[in-house]
Protein backbone atom coordinates (compact mmCIF):
# COMPACT_ATOMS: atom_id res chain seq x y z
CA UNK A 1 0.00 0.00 0.00
CA UNK A 2 1.44 3.25 -1.05
CA UNK A 3 2.33 5.68 1.87
CA UNK A 4 0.30 9.22 1.31
CA UNK A 5 2.24 11.76 2.52
CA UNK A 6 0.70 14.55 4.34
CA UNK A 7 0.79 18.08 3.33
CA UNK A 8 2.77 20.27 5.73
CA UNK A 9 0.68 22.34 7.99
CA UNK A 10 1.75 26.11 7.83
CA UNK A 11 1.46 28.95 10.40
CA UNK A 12 -1.37 31.11 9.58
CA UNK A 13 0.79 34.31 10.47
CA UNK A 14 -2.19 36.70 10.23
CA UNK A 15 -3.76 34.45 12.64
CA UNK A 16 -0.61 34.76 14.61
CA UNK A 17 -0.82 38.59 14.71
CA UNK A 18 -3.97 38.22 16.37
CA UNK A 19 -3.54 36.14 19.02
CA UNK A 20 -0.47 38.70 20.47
CA UNK A 21 -1.02 41.79 21.58
CA UNK A 22 0.54 45.17 19.97
CA UNK A 23 3.17 45.08 23.11
CA UNK A 24 4.00 41.89 21.82
CA UNK A 25 3.93 41.84 18.35
CA UNK A 26 6.75 40.91 16.28
CA UNK A 27 4.87 38.91 14.09
CA UNK A 28 3.36 40.18 11.09
CA UNK A 29 5.75 42.19 8.30
CA UNK A 30 4.36 45.41 8.08
CA UNK A 31 6.11 48.92 9.57
CA UNK A 32 4.54 50.00 12.67
CA UNK A 33 6.19 53.07 13.07
CA UNK A 34 4.57 56.53 12.51
CA UNK A 35 3.70 58.01 9.32
CA UNK A 36 5.69 60.85 8.22
CA UNK A 37 4.05 64.41 9.70
CA UNK A 38 4.92 65.73 6.56
CA UNK A 39 2.90 63.23 4.34
CA UNK A 40 0.30 63.24 6.75
CA UNK A 41 0.12 66.85 6.24
CA UNK A 42 -0.19 66.98 2.66
CA UNK A 43 -2.98 63.71 2.63
CA UNK A 44 -5.03 65.43 4.94
CA UNK A 45 -5.00 68.51 2.71
CA UNK A 46 -5.13 67.00 -0.48
CA UNK A 47 -8.64 65.16 0.58
CA UNK A 48 -10.10 68.11 2.26
CA UNK A 49 -9.35 69.96 -1.33
CA UNK A 50 -11.85 67.14 -2.27
CA UNK A 51 -8.98 65.83 -4.87
CA UNK A 52 -10.44 62.38 -3.99
CA UNK A 53 -12.04 60.97 -7.84
CA UNK A 54 -11.11 58.32 -10.23
CA UNK A 55 -7.59 58.51 -11.78
CA UNK A 56 -5.44 56.37 -14.59
CA UNK A 57 -5.15 52.53 -13.78
CA UNK A 58 -1.23 54.04 -14.62
CA UNK A 59 -0.79 56.11 -11.36
CA UNK A 60 -0.58 59.66 -10.89
CA UNK A 61 1.51 61.65 -13.41
CA UNK A 62 3.30 63.36 -10.59
CA UNK A 63 3.85 60.24 -8.64
CA UNK A 64 5.25 58.44 -11.77
CA UNK A 65 7.51 61.32 -12.27
CA UNK A 66 8.95 61.42 -8.51
CA UNK A 67 9.12 57.47 -8.91
CA UNK A 68 11.41 58.11 -11.80
CA UNK A 69 13.58 60.35 -10.06
CA UNK A 70 13.65 57.66 -7.66
CA UNK A 71 14.24 54.92 -9.74
CA UNK A 72 16.97 56.98 -11.64
CA UNK A 73 18.99 58.07 -8.24
CA UNK A 74 18.76 54.87 -6.29
CA UNK A 75 18.50 51.72 -9.02
CA UNK A 76 20.60 53.53 -11.62
CA UNK A 77 17.53 53.08 -14.61
CA UNK A 78 15.97 55.32 -17.03
CA UNK A 79 12.90 55.18 -16.82
CA UNK A 80 10.92 57.57 -19.54
CA UNK A 81 7.25 58.54 -17.81
CA UNK A 82 6.06 59.80 -21.37
CA UNK A 83 6.58 57.01 -23.43
CA UNK A 84 3.56 54.79 -24.40
CA UNK A 85 3.03 51.60 -23.11
CA UNK A 86 3.89 52.15 -19.66
CA UNK A 87 7.63 51.99 -18.17
CA UNK A 88 6.79 52.53 -14.77
CA UNK A 89 3.03 52.01 -13.41
CA UNK A 90 1.90 52.79 -9.80
CA UNK A 91 -0.01 49.88 -7.79
CA UNK A 92 -2.66 48.75 -5.11
CA UNK A 93 0.85 48.14 -2.96
CA UNK A 94 3.49 45.70 -4.29
CA UNK A 95 1.00 43.08 -4.36
CA UNK A 96 -1.32 45.00 -6.91
CA UNK A 97 1.47 44.32 -9.41
CA UNK A 98 2.38 40.83 -8.84
CA UNK A 99 -1.44 40.21 -9.28
CA UNK A 100 -0.84 42.10 -12.48
CA UNK A 101 1.81 40.08 -13.14
CA UNK A 102 0.21 36.36 -12.28
CA UNK A 103 -2.77 37.96 -14.51
CA UNK A 104 -0.54 38.42 -17.24
CA UNK A 105 1.75 35.51 -17.74
CA UNK A 106 1.35 32.94 -15.70
CA UNK A 107 -1.91 31.60 -15.87
CA UNK A 108 -1.22 28.03 -17.17
CA UNK A 109 2.10 28.68 -16.26
CA UNK A 110 4.86 28.36 -12.46
CA UNK A 111 7.28 30.35 -11.42
CA UNK A 112 10.43 29.86 -9.91
CA UNK A 113 10.66 30.66 -5.75
CA UNK A 114 14.11 30.90 -3.59
CA UNK A 115 13.01 28.34 -0.50
CA UNK A 116 12.04 29.85 2.32
CA UNK A 117 10.22 32.22 0.39
CA UNK A 118 7.36 35.14 0.62
CA UNK A 119 3.93 33.25 0.87
CA UNK A 120 2.07 35.61 -1.19
CA UNK A 121 4.24 35.46 -4.13
CA UNK A 122 2.90 31.67 -4.22
CA UNK A 123 -0.58 32.21 -3.44
CA UNK A 124 -0.94 34.80 -5.48
CA UNK A 125 0.15 32.77 -8.12
CA UNK A 126 -1.84 30.38 -7.24
CA UNK A 127 -5.10 31.93 -6.77
CA UNK A 128 -4.84 33.37 -10.48
CA UNK A 129 -4.70 29.97 -12.49
CA UNK A 130 -0.51 29.79 -12.12
CA UNK A 131 1.93 27.72 -9.91
CA UNK A 132 4.96 27.89 -8.33
CA UNK A 133 7.68 25.79 -7.83
CA UNK A 134 10.49 26.72 -5.15
CA UNK A 135 13.96 25.92 -5.10
CA UNK A 136 15.59 25.13 -2.17
CA UNK A 137 18.48 27.02 -0.85
CA UNK A 138 21.67 25.30 1.89
CA UNK A 139 21.76 26.00 5.08
CA UNK A 140 23.81 28.97 4.74
CA UNK A 141 20.79 30.38 2.03
CA UNK A 142 23.09 30.26 -0.90
CA UNK A 143 22.64 28.13 -4.03
CA UNK A 144 24.74 26.94 -7.07
CA UNK A 145 24.04 28.03 -10.57
CA UNK A 146 24.24 24.43 -12.19
CA UNK A 147 21.54 23.23 -9.70
CA UNK A 148 19.46 26.30 -10.68
CA UNK A 149 19.91 25.54 -14.02
CA UNK A 150 18.81 22.17 -13.63
CA UNK A 151 16.09 22.53 -11.26
CA UNK A 152 14.78 25.18 -14.54
CA UNK A 153 15.04 23.03 -17.31
CA UNK A 154 13.49 20.04 -15.56
CA UNK A 155 10.34 22.66 -15.15
CA UNK A 156 10.69 24.58 -18.37
CA UNK A 157 9.83 21.39 -20.81
CA UNK A 158 6.71 19.79 -18.66
CA UNK A 159 3.19 19.93 -20.47
CA UNK A 160 1.33 20.92 -17.18
CA UNK A 161 2.64 24.29 -15.49
CA UNK A 162 5.92 24.55 -17.73
CA UNK A 163 8.43 27.34 -16.17
CA UNK A 164 7.49 30.61 -16.99
CA UNK A 165 9.49 33.22 -14.51
CA UNK A 166 12.05 32.81 -11.72
CA UNK A 167 10.37 35.21 -8.71
CA UNK A 168 14.35 36.67 -7.10
CA UNK A 169 13.37 39.21 -3.81
CA UNK A 170 16.71 40.64 -2.42
CA UNK A 171 16.51 41.56 0.58
CA UNK A 172 14.24 38.92 0.76
CA UNK A 173 11.25 38.10 2.55
CA UNK A 174 11.72 36.31 5.15
CA UNK A 175 15.19 35.88 5.55
CA UNK A 176 16.35 38.91 4.65
CA UNK A 177 19.16 37.81 2.26
CA UNK A 178 20.98 40.16 0.09
CA UNK A 179 22.07 38.39 -2.52
CA UNK A 180 25.38 38.73 -3.96
CA UNK A 181 26.39 40.32 -7.34
CA UNK A 182 27.30 36.59 -8.46
CA UNK A 183 24.24 35.18 -7.48
CA UNK A 184 22.02 37.91 -9.21
CA UNK A 185 24.60 36.56 -11.98
CA UNK A 186 23.87 33.32 -11.80
CA UNK A 187 19.89 33.93 -12.22
CA UNK A 188 20.06 36.25 -15.33
CA UNK A 189 22.80 33.69 -16.58
CA UNK A 190 19.87 31.17 -16.59
CA UNK A 191 17.08 33.29 -17.64
CA UNK A 192 19.02 34.43 -20.06
CA UNK A 193 19.74 30.91 -21.34
CA UNK A 194 16.38 29.31 -20.83
CA UNK A 195 14.43 32.52 -21.98
CA UNK A 196 12.57 33.16 -18.46
CA UNK A 197 10.83 36.09 -16.92
CA UNK A 198 12.69 37.70 -13.97
CA UNK A 199 9.98 38.71 -11.80
CA UNK A 200 12.71 40.98 -8.86
CA UNK A 201 10.56 41.77 -5.76
CA UNK A 202 12.60 44.45 -4.32
CA UNK A 203 10.47 46.01 -2.22
CA UNK A 204 13.25 46.11 1.27
CA UNK A 205 16.13 47.51 -0.63
CA UNK A 206 16.35 50.39 1.43
CA UNK A 207 17.33 48.41 4.61
CA UNK A 208 20.33 46.96 3.02
CA UNK A 209 23.14 47.57 5.86
CA UNK A 210 25.76 44.61 4.72
CA UNK A 211 28.47 44.43 2.78
CA UNK A 212 26.14 43.28 -0.50
CA UNK A 213 25.25 46.51 -1.89
CA UNK A 214 21.43 46.41 -3.50
CA UNK A 215 21.77 45.55 -6.99
CA UNK A 216 18.76 45.84 -9.07
CA UNK A 217 18.81 42.64 -10.90
CA UNK A 218 17.53 44.94 -14.11
CA UNK A 219 20.97 46.53 -14.52
CA UNK A 220 22.96 43.82 -15.34
CA UNK A 221 23.69 42.92 -19.14
CA UNK A 222 20.31 41.74 -21.18
CA UNK A 223 18.55 41.84 -18.31
CA UNK A 224 16.26 44.67 -18.59
CA UNK A 225 13.64 43.43 -21.29
CA UNK A 226 13.34 40.41 -19.35
CA UNK A 227 12.92 41.83 -15.79
CA UNK A 228 9.97 43.35 -14.28
CA UNK A 229 10.75 45.44 -10.97
CA UNK A 230 8.28 45.47 -8.32
CA UNK A 231 8.20 47.65 -5.30
CA UNK A 232 6.67 49.57 -2.46
CA UNK A 233 5.97 52.32 -0.33
CA UNK A 234 4.29 50.26 2.56
CA UNK A 235 7.08 49.95 4.42
CA UNK A 236 9.77 52.58 4.03
CA UNK A 237 6.99 55.29 4.28
CA UNK A 238 5.02 53.50 6.92
CA UNK A 239 1.82 53.22 5.26
CA UNK A 240 0.87 49.32 4.62
CA UNK A 241 -2.78 50.48 4.97
CA UNK A 242 -2.64 52.94 2.10
CA UNK A 243 -1.85 50.16 -0.39
CA UNK A 244 0.51 52.10 -2.72
CA UNK A 245 3.23 50.46 -4.75
CA UNK A 246 4.66 50.63 -7.83
CA UNK A 247 6.32 48.38 -11.02
CA UNK A 248 8.70 48.94 -14.00
CA UNK A 249 10.36 47.88 -16.69
CA UNK A 250 10.08 47.56 -20.51
CA UNK A 251 6.62 48.83 -21.52
CA UNK A 252 5.98 45.98 -23.98
CA UNK A 253 6.19 43.97 -20.94
CA UNK A 254 4.15 46.62 -18.45
CA UNK A 255 0.72 46.64 -21.35
CA UNK A 256 -0.90 43.76 -20.09
CA UNK A 257 -0.43 44.67 -16.19
CA UNK A 258 -2.07 47.93 -16.98
CA UNK A 259 -4.95 46.57 -18.70
CA UNK A 260 -5.21 43.77 -15.87
CA UNK A 261 -5.24 46.84 -13.35
CA UNK A 262 -7.79 48.77 -15.00
CA UNK A 263 -10.35 45.69 -14.56
CA UNK A 264 -9.42 44.15 -10.85
CA UNK A 265 -8.71 47.64 -9.01
CA UNK A 266 -9.33 50.40 -11.56
CA UNK A 267 -6.59 52.95 -10.29
CA UNK A 268 -4.97 53.40 -7.42
CA UNK A 269 -5.77 55.87 -4.26
CA UNK A 270 -5.60 59.38 -6.00
CA UNK A 271 -5.33 61.71 -2.85
CA UNK A 272 -3.03 59.44 -1.36
CA UNK A 273 -0.85 59.29 -3.82
CA UNK A 274 -0.95 63.04 -4.60
CA UNK A 275 0.04 63.32 -1.17
CA UNK A 276 3.17 61.24 -1.45
CA UNK A 277 4.05 63.09 -4.79
CA UNK A 278 4.79 66.02 -3.02
CA UNK A 279 7.09 64.59 -0.19
CA UNK A 280 9.04 61.30 -2.13
CA UNK A 281 11.81 63.34 -3.07
CA UNK A 282 11.50 65.91 -0.90
CA UNK A 283 14.19 64.87 1.70
CA UNK A 284 17.87 63.65 0.57
CA UNK A 285 18.36 62.45 4.06
CA UNK A 286 15.33 60.03 4.40
CA UNK A 287 16.19 57.05 3.20
CA UNK A 288 19.65 57.04 4.47
CA UNK A 289 18.63 57.75 7.78
CA UNK A 290 15.83 55.17 7.46
CA UNK A 291 18.99 52.32 6.65
CA UNK A 292 20.83 54.08 9.86
CA UNK A 293 17.49 53.97 12.04
CA UNK A 294 16.82 50.03 11.34
CA UNK A 295 20.86 49.31 11.85
CA UNK A 296 20.79 50.35 14.98
CA UNK A 297 17.36 48.83 16.18
CA UNK A 298 18.81 45.42 14.07
CA UNK A 299 22.17 45.50 16.38
CA UNK A 300 19.82 46.36 19.58
CA UNK A 301 17.87 43.23 18.99
CA UNK A 302 20.16 41.07 17.68
CA UNK A 303 22.63 41.56 20.72
CA UNK A 304 19.80 40.82 22.79
CA UNK A 305 18.37 37.56 21.50
CA UNK A 306 22.09 36.52 21.15
CA UNK A 307 22.48 36.50 24.45
CA UNK A 308 19.65 34.33 24.85
CA UNK A 309 20.29 31.63 22.49
CA UNK A 310 19.09 32.51 19.48
CA UNK A 311 21.62 32.28 16.25
CA UNK A 312 21.73 34.95 13.91
CA UNK A 313 21.69 34.71 10.08
CA UNK A 314 23.82 37.59 9.07
CA UNK A 315 21.49 38.93 6.50
CA UNK A 316 22.78 41.98 4.94
CA UNK A 317 19.75 44.16 5.84
CA UNK A 318 17.60 44.75 8.73
CA UNK A 319 13.71 44.69 8.46
CA UNK A 320 13.65 41.11 9.59
CA UNK A 321 15.70 39.29 12.00
CA UNK A 322 16.12 35.66 10.67
CA UNK A 323 17.42 33.24 13.13
CA UNK A 324 17.78 29.81 14.99
CA UNK A 325 15.80 29.68 18.43
CA UNK A 326 18.05 28.04 21.31
CA UNK A 327 19.21 24.55 20.57
CA UNK A 328 17.51 23.02 23.54
CA UNK A 329 14.34 23.55 21.81
CA UNK A 330 13.64 22.35 18.01
CA UNK A 331 10.08 22.85 17.08
CA UNK A 332 9.64 27.05 16.24
CA UNK A 333 5.80 26.47 16.42
CA UNK A 334 5.86 24.97 19.85
CA UNK A 335 8.46 27.44 21.04
CA UNK A 336 6.50 30.05 19.66
CA UNK A 337 3.21 29.54 21.42
CA UNK A 338 5.09 28.90 24.72
CA UNK A 339 6.40 32.73 23.89
CA UNK A 340 3.01 33.90 23.38
CA UNK A 341 1.13 32.01 26.62
CA UNK A 342 4.26 33.13 29.11
CA UNK A 343 5.69 36.13 27.66
CA UNK A 344 2.96 37.86 25.56
CA UNK A 345 5.51 37.83 22.49
CA UNK A 346 4.78 36.47 18.88
CA UNK A 347 7.34 35.47 16.06
CA UNK A 348 6.71 33.69 12.87
CA UNK A 349 7.61 30.11 12.45
CA UNK A 350 10.07 29.67 9.76
CA UNK A 351 7.63 26.54 8.27
CA UNK A 352 5.68 29.64 7.21
CA UNK A 353 8.05 30.27 4.65
CA UNK A 354 8.90 26.40 3.67
CA UNK A 355 7.74 23.26 2.45
CA UNK A 356 10.56 21.26 3.52
CA UNK A 357 11.27 20.66 7.22
CA UNK A 358 14.99 22.27 6.97
CA UNK A 359 13.77 25.88 8.27
CA UNK A 360 10.81 24.59 11.08
CA UNK A 361 13.32 25.66 14.02
CA UNK A 362 13.78 28.94 12.29
CA UNK A 363 11.89 32.04 13.27
CA UNK A 364 11.59 35.74 11.49
CA UNK A 365 10.82 38.44 13.76
CA UNK A 366 9.88 41.91 12.72
CA UNK A 367 12.04 44.90 14.03
CA UNK A 368 10.09 47.46 12.16
CA UNK A 369 8.43 48.70 16.14
CA UNK A 370 8.90 51.55 17.65
CA UNK A 371 12.16 51.14 20.01
CA UNK A 372 10.06 50.92 23.01
CA UNK A 373 8.16 48.18 21.68
CA UNK A 374 11.17 46.72 21.12
CA UNK A 375 12.89 46.97 24.46
CA UNK A 376 9.65 45.69 26.60
CA UNK A 377 9.34 42.60 24.37
CA UNK A 378 12.95 41.98 24.97
CA UNK A 379 12.66 42.03 28.86
CA UNK A 380 9.47 39.35 28.33
CA UNK A 381 11.59 37.60 26.34
CA UNK A 382 14.87 37.81 29.21
CA UNK A 383 12.20 36.87 31.96
CA UNK A 384 11.19 33.79 29.87
CA UNK A 385 14.55 33.02 28.52
CA UNK A 386 16.83 34.16 30.34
Amino acid sequence: MTEVKKKKVKPDIRAITRLVPPSGNLVQGQSELPIDPRLAKEAAAIIAASQNHYGGSEGDANLRKAVAAKIKQYNGIEIDTDARPFELMITNGGTGALVGIAQSYLKGKSALVFEPYYPYHRRILEEFGGKTETFELDENLEFEKDALFARCKELIGRNDFPLKAIVVCTPANPSGKVMSQTELEAVAGVAKELDLLVISDEVYEHYVTGENPHTPIATLPGMRERTITVNSFSKSWNISGWRLGYVFGNGELLAPLNNAANVIYVCPATPLQAALSKVLMADTNYYPQLREEFDEKRGRFSEGISNLGFEIYNSGSAFYIWARIPRRFDDAIAFNEMLMRDAGVGMTPGSAFADSDAWDAYVRICIAREDAILEGAMGKLQKVLG
